[in-house]
């Protein structure tokens, strides 16, 4: 439906009520919020508020976040400890598939959506794999984002808990004044995203050429090209509380006879970057009136439609990860003494993985057979088929898991009854083991040092809004709703737990919890009772190798360990052998597919790219 530009324009207060009413969601929180650094994602008018989720994230976090365009993002060699989020309408142009492809790829540990349509509206493939996907709906755009865009950024503001105002004074503003055909806009401290959407703004309808520049770098030569140039600029000063006071002496420094226009926000930041977003939607309207064009549908070119549907991702060669960038969470030069030395050890490694005959099999459960966010339901039918088939060919299976009973009936449910008693199940992270064929018992409340760590967590003000789980093995602290990640929870949950020094237990970290289990534990038990069990080597696969995490001590604990995510840095073992953007269960299916089993042992094939 084509749209007018003055008619969304006046439906932005109804979108801003709709999105204070709305609040954030658990999935836009989930998608957005991760405390590591990160790439914010978005293409035209989106780029603003990826720089404003940007900010918003180094000013919650510390850690450093940039905004892109999904070219920038495919192509640059960012970290594996990187995450990425991409704002997207529709989630249907080839650059959305490009960056999220490229994030894949490089494994980064946190990719994220979050569109105006919710998660079956879009396509699958941009959604796969583990993608968080969080939705702030709005009305429909035209040919610029208007109503979408004051939906999101509202919408990131509510998800660091930022209070916001009830109105935005900009919204109630009619008259804006005019700007000639060539614009500086400078920005301030946290407010790069309005001097980017005032830019997309006047460029892609062609009112006006913009350039960017912040109150310090306009001190950098610029001022010489504006002197040449004077009569045809206007300087778009964005003025909020954080720059008033370096705004207001650098612009007593201009001229008098220069063409200055203020926009300016009475509000606090973030709150000001709303006010002034909407600001920038309303100055377009003046210079589009003068040119007799409707911003909102302003006529695309054929050329245009061309560019924009070109099937990029054959075009673009995004950096490809070798097992050896994943081992060390970072790229590292291929002609360095490190990189040499992990590459011999690799390849030792590898060798030694197609040379054993395996006879059992252990999996870590959630993040590696199935995807976190959907553990209580059965794994993907291609590995419930794969694992029967190894169990066929008299491979012993265990899987080593933080659930409870929740496991037990969910395996029962999909594995056929024969196959019961040659699985090992260690629930609890290790510490309650017993075959599928054998019940469960009873959880009962933890005593001792375990009780003990559960009293304090529970009275701890450090933890407000966590849900402390007692089981007779095993504490489990997650988020009623998500407010930070895993590793902020778990360093709180350590931090709080040091000043007891409480004898005998030990802390694990899952993708969605961080337990607390007896020091002697761990789901290296699995691996002892399938051992036994299958008389053989074992295979070990977790998703979670690294330091701290779940899987550590079961990764560690042999050579032939796999990882279908985080690794360690260990070059002995615990690999991460994808190169194409696989992850958690899609990889398991990988694994298992290049198990090949003869006379109830099975060997491990792989040929990287």
């Amino acid at each position: 439906m084509r749209r007018n530009y003055l008619r969304e324009l006046s439906e932005l207060s109804a979108t801003y009520n709709t999105t204070l009413a709305n609040g954030a969601s658990e999935d836009v929180r989930a998608a957005l919020i991760f405390d590591q650094p990160m790439a914010f994602v978005g293409s035209g008018g989106a780029l603003a508020v990826a720089q404003l989720a940007a900010d918003l994230h180094t000013f919650a976090t510390g850690h450093l976040a940039v905004a892109l365009t999904p070219l920038e993002s495919a192509s640059a060699p960012l970290n594996s400890d990187t995450g990425f989020l991409l704002f997207t309408a529709r989630g249907r142009n080839p650059d959305a598939g490009l960056s999220v492809d490229a994030a894949r790829q490089r494994g980064a540990p946190h990719i994220g959506i979050l569109s105006s349509k919710d998660l079956e509206s879009l396509p699958h493939s941009l959604t796969s794999g583990g993608v968080r996907v969080g939705t702030i709906p709005a009305p429909a755009d035209g040919f610029l984002a208007t109503n979408s865009l004051l939906a999101m950024a509202a919408g990131i503001c509510l998800a660091h808990d930022i209070e916001l105002p009830p109105s935005l004074p900009a919204i109630g503003l009619a008259n804006y004044p005019p700007v000639r055909r060539s614009i500086i806009a400078v920005s301030g401290p946290g407010t790069r995203a309005v001097a980017l959407d005032i830019e997309a703004r006047f460029v892609e309808t062609g009112l006006a050429n913009v350039q960017l520049a912040d109150y310090r770098n306009l001190a950098h030569g610029r001022h010489v090209g504006m002197s040449r140039n004077a009569p045809d600029i206007t300087i778009l000063a964005v003025v909020d509380d954080r720059s008033e006071r370096l705004a207001s002496r650098t612009l007593r420094l201009i001229p008098e006879s220069f063409d200055v226009v203020h926009l300016k926000s009475t509000l606090q930041w973030p709150a000001s970057v709303l006010d002034q977003l909407v600001s920038s939607m309303k100055l377009l309207v003046s210079p589009a009136r003068s040119a007799c064009v409707d911003p909102g549908q302003p006529g695309v070119a054929g050329f245009g439609r061309r560019l924009y549907r070109m099937p990029v991702r054959r075009l673009v060669d995004m950096p490809m990860q070798h097992p050896i960038d994943r081992k060390l969470g970072r790229r590292v030069a291929r002609a360095s003494a490190l990189w040499d030395s992990y590459l011999r050890s690799f390849r030792h490694w590898l060798k030694e993985m197609h040379a054993t005959a395996f006879t059992s099999l252990v999996l870590d459960y959630d993040g590696t057979v199935c995807d976190t966010e959907h553990r209580f339901d059965p794994p993907a039918t291609l590995i419930q088929s794969e694992l029967i088939r190894l169990l066929e060919c008299g491979v012993v299976v265990g899987f080593a898991t933080g659930r409870g009973k929740s496991l037990h009936d969910t395996t029962r449910a999909w594995l056929p009854e024969k196959f019961w008693r040659d699985v090992h199940v260690g629930m609890y992270n290790g510490t309650c083991l017993l075959r599928l064929s054998d019940d469960p018992p009873p959880s009962n409340h933890c005593s001792g040092a375990l009780a003990m760590a559960a009293d304090h967590l529970e009275a701890s003000a450090a933890l407000p809004g966590c849900r402390i789980e007692r089981r007779t093995t095993q504490v489990s602290v997650s988020q009623a709703t998500r407010t930070t990640s895993i590793s902020r929870l778990s360093s709180t949950v350590r931090s709080v737990l040091a000043s007891e020094n409480l004898p005998g237990i030990k802390v694990v970290v899952s993708g969605h919890a961080v337990d607390i289990i007896p020091a002697g534990g761990g789901k290296t038990s699995v691996i002892e009772s399938v051992s036994l069990a299958g008389n053989g080597p074992v295979l070990a696969i977790g998703d979670q190798g690294h330091v701290d995490g779940n899987d550590f001590e079961m990764l560690s604990s042999l050579r032939t360990t796999l990882s279908v995510d985080r690794c360690s840095e260990d070059p002995s073992r615990c690999w991460n052998l994808d190169q194409v953007g696989s992850r958690g269960p899609d990889l398991l299916a990988q694994y298992l597919a290049g198990l090949r089993v003869h006379d109830h042992r099975a060997r491990f094939s792989w040929r990287l790219v």
